[in-house]
């Protein structure tokens, strides 16, 4: 065979190789981009659904009772007898119960992300899921809607939180605004969202499935035109290679 001729062909096959290659690399690359994307949006749409279905009715429930007045007078007094205090707390845990929400509270700032708790629904007073008027909490160690929420003034769902010491938990927060329009607190009301969890742990074992099957296939496919070109250019050339 003519040696530029040769060449000719070598140059091909190299290329041909190099494509053949990068579409596999592109294929991968997609099968994963693919599993990625969908499993967010699996977790967004099915958070969101949980927020709008249980979270966000029950904030609004809850949010027809404070009194922005009462509100501030409570984060300045930190009263427990205040009758204010004490009929809003008992409503909220009345709305607790009657919802599929775990914990139904509010909070105001003390400084930075440090809030402190004024009315907690979440459980009788004293109860194990009750926290005291004027019990310190970091919302750093929160979901950051939490933050967002009392920075914009708007009502956010947050994502499912899993790293902490309640559980998996789904939580709304609602700022709470006085007269002024000045946000001087926070009413959040957490869902459990441990079943969720665990179906949405299933859903990717089973996607991660058809994942390593399409990587198989293409794996097998890919090696498979490979050896097609090699067997290929040795018919044309009368060469192995």
């Amino acid at each position: 065979m003519d040696l530029n001729l040769f060449d000719e062909l070598e140059k091909n096959k190299s290329s041909l190789r190099i494509r053949i290659t990068f579409f596999f690399i592109f294929f991968l690359m997609a099968v994963f981009a693919v599993f990625i994307i969908t499993s967010v949006l699996q977790a967004n749409t099915v958070t969101r659904f949980l927020g709008f279905r249980y979270a966000i009715p029950t904030v609004e429930r809850a949010m027809d009772l404070i009194d922005a007045d009462a509100f501030e007078r409570l984060i300045r007094t930190k009263d427990p007898t205040d009758p204010y205090y004490v009929e809003t707390q008992q409503r909220f845990l009345e709305i607790k119960e009657d919802t599929n929400v775990m914990y139904l509270y509010t909070k105001a700032q003390v400084e930075g992300t440090m809030f402190m708790y004024v009315i907690d629904g979440s459980d009788v007073p004293g109860g194990e899921l009750f926290s005291d008027l004027g019990d310190p909490e970091d919302l750093a160690f929160f979901d950051r809607a939490a933050m967002r929420a009392f920075k914009t003034g708007t009502t956010l769902i947050g994502t499912i939180d899993q790293q902490n010491e309640w559980g998996s938990l789904i939580s709304v927060y609602a700022p709470i605004i006085n007269h002024a329009g000045e946000v001087i607190g926070l009413l959040g009301s957490d869902v459990d969202a441990s079943e969720i969890v665990q179906w949405i742990r299933t859903q990717v074992i089973w996607q991660l499935g058809i994942v390593f099957i399409l990587i198989v296939v293409g794996l097998v496919v890919y090696l498979g035109v490979i050896k097609l070109l090699n067997k290929s250019f040795s018919l044309i050339t009368g060469k192995e290679g």
